[in-house]
């Protein structure tokens, strides 16, 4: 989890981190308790066998995978590799819904507003990955995404990815 994680953010959300953060530290806010992609997805039930609908070059394993692994949320905190100056922090649900916006802006002043993920659903190779991510920032700010990577050469990269919602 913590290696396509980390391949996911430095080459989506941070690839030029160098380039804006003027040589702040920027700090990737993480929910601890793993999104239930199937809740308020318009892509429940589908994603499992629609080839056509989402992602038809994954392998139907991959989607079992995620599906099954995702019955039920669970805390999720792993060890991400990212890139210098950025730091990641895993917080409860319940942290991030009782923390006013003045709060959680003191705590992290450098944040990108934070993110949920699901659990990673994985070929029988463990060549291919499948994951939900939400993203949440400041105001009428985020969206959601579904994500399929394939490992090639022992690095993971982004494939595809179809959003859900945007804001």
């Amino acid at each position: 989890m913590g290696a396509i994680l980390s391949a996911l953010l430095s080459d989506g959300v941070l690839h030029d981190v160098q380039d804006w953060s003027a040589g702040r530290q920027i700090q990737i806010v993480f929910q601890r308790d793993s999104k239930n992609p199937w809740e308020k997805s318009e892509f429940q039930g589908n994603l499992l066998f629609d080839r056509q609908r989402l992602f038809a070059q994954s392998a139907r394993t991959t989607r079992a995978s995620f599906f099954v692994s995702n019955v039920f949320a669970t805390n999720i905190q792993t060890d991400l590799h990212l890139p210098t100056g950025v730091q990641s922090f895993f917080v409860s649900r319940n942290e991030l819904e009782r923390t006013k916006p003045t709060d959680f802006q003191a705590r992290f002043p450098n944040n990108l507003g934070y993110f949920v993920v699901s659990h990673v659903g994985l070929n029988l190779s463990k060549s291919e990955a499948l994951l939900y991510v939400d993203h949440f920032c400041n105001g009428l700010c985020g969206g959601g995404v579904y994500v399929l990577m394939h490992k090639v050469n022992g690095a993971w990269h982004l494939v595809d990815q179809h959003d859900t919602w945007v804001s």
